[in-house]
């Protein structure tokens, strides 16, 4: 950025001068203090600046306060909303509302996961490549919440459809494609940028697990608002129709405009109520960890394919099955459509609950064993779905709430794994966060989307 003449010099050569001034101060501070242990506790010089850097360190990326926790857990809301609405109902809406066929409505989706798959790794270089005086990761998040913000409305809402009722399928989906590919990029800074911020923001395991419970929380919660404004819409207000059409447009784009107001007011308490670590402490932090690993170390190293490998079927897991649930209630049992809401809704108050416990589960029986308890979770659902009768004996009302019973033991075992496996990645990453988090995240990532344009590929 260009500087403002002579002004903005004196400005930074004071900012400078305070900063220099500063770090005197702590010097002095750290001496005294040093000095103070060694005459009166009979210290060694060198055990009083041990115990220092540890005092320092314990401060810094300890136990964060609550309110900064909170500020950290609603700033991916926004993204969460988002994505709620595009893999519960991207097709759903695509195929039944704008009347596109299969194969154009999956070309959407596919063009959508491409998007983030392509742009992740750039976005997770340049998030650590490139300093802001704001902070790397919060400028990026910034970046990414305008982006989804400015486009998320459009491809909800068809405005060519609004003058010409039979406008041809390619012409639609030339209409939505630039604006699916701005909120991927968007997405996508937002998503890794705050995944990112775990490490940087406490060292402490059981903390990162904390952070990642109430980050997923509120995952849950941003997906329950969703599908209850959905359910309302559609049970209470527009309920004519058994089944969902073209008239129900107005459902979704006026859920996008909410889901945009609400979550820009989540994005700006993230960015009033969580401080990054500057520069000068993270450069500390590396020294005292002694573990800065190039980047294309990682590649060497066995662990790094295996949580890969997991984070991705889990992802996969979570994604798909939100992806398909609602057109499997509605194309493949023939409920009516307000379960393309209460499906999901049943599926996510079980994560909800699920997530209040799983910092517990993780501190005392491990990582791999909590994984091991989702796997039987989410078994559990498929074996029960597996179970169920044919679709032409499905209409009674026990039966029909044998389906949502199975959803709910989806939900836990989703969230089980999910948290579990954001937690595993945040452990591989560990001291060497400052140089490498973004492309741990966003490598994991790429392994993700790939999997998942496959399987939307073979499904339409």
């Amino acid at each position: 950025m260009s500087s403002n003449g002579g002004s903005g010099s004196s400005f930074r050569a004071f900012n400078r001068g305070r900063t220099v001034n500063a770090s005197v101060n702590m010097a002095i501070e750290d001496a005294t203090s040093i000095e103070s242990k060694t005459l009166i506790h009979g210290e060694s010089p060198g055990e009083a600046t041990e115990r220092s850097t540890d005092s320092l360190i314990s401060r810094t990326h300890g136990h964060l306060p609550p309110l900064r926790r909170l500020a950290y857990g609603v700033g991916h809301v926004f993204n969460d909303m988002c994505a709620s609405m595009w893999f519960t109902y991207l097709i759903l809406f695509y195929h039944k509302v704008i009347m596109l066929n299969n194969a154009f409505a999956g070309l959407l989706l596919l063009i959508g996961q491409v998007t983030d798959a392509v742009a992740t790794p750039i976005i997770g270089y340049l998030c650590d490549k490139i300093h802001f005086r704001y902070g790397r990761r919060k400028t990026w998040h910034l970046v990414g919440t305008i982006m989804v913000a400015s486009s998320l409305f459009f491809f909800w809402h068809c405005l060519p459809c609004d003058h010409n009722k039979d406008l041809d399928f390619g012409w639609k989906v030339a209409y939505f494609v630039p604006f699916i590919m701005i909120f991927q990029v968007g997405w996508a800074c937002t998503q890794i940028s705050h995944l990112a911020l775990i490490p940087e923001l406490t060292e402490d395991e059981n903390e990162r697990v904390g952070l990642n419970a109430i980050r997923y929380a509120f995952t849950i919660l941003s997906n329950l608002s969703v599908f209850v404004a959905v359910w309302i819409l559609l049970k209470f207000i527009h309920s004519h129709s058994a089944d969902i059409g073209p008239s129900d447009e107005w459902i979704f784009s006026g859920t996008a405009l909410g889901v945009t107001a609400v979550g820009l007011l989540f994005a700006l308490f993230f960015h009033l109520g969580t401080r990054e670590p500057s520069t000068i402490v993270e450069q500390r932090r590396e020294i005292e960890c002694g573990r800065r690993i190039p980047w294309y170390r990682w590649f060497l190293r066995p662990q790094l394919y295996l949580v890969a490998v997991i984070y991705m079927c889990t992802r996969m897991v979570v994604n798909l099955t939100q992806l398909y649930t609602p057109l499997y209630l509605v194309d493949t049992l023939h409920l009516d459509k307000s379960s393309v809401a209460i499906g999901p809704l049943v599926m996510f108050v079980s994560g909800f609950i699920v997530t209040l416990l799983l910092k517990l589960l993780n501190k005392y029986i491990g990582r791999y064993m909590a994984y091991f308890i989702g796997l039987v979770l989410l078994w559990g659902s498929l074996l029960w779905f597996y179970s169920q009768p044919s679709p032409d004996h499905l209409y009674d009302t026990k039966k029909e709430n044998a389906i949502y019973g199975a959803t709910l033991l989806l939900g836990a075992g989703a969230s089980t794994l999910l948290v579990t496996s954001l937690s595993m990645v945040a452990d591989l990453i560990g001291c060497t966060v400052v140089r490498v988090c973004s492309h741990v995240c966003d490598g994991v990532t790429v392994c993700m989307h790939e999997c998942e344009c496959l399987c939307v590929h073979v499904r339409t």
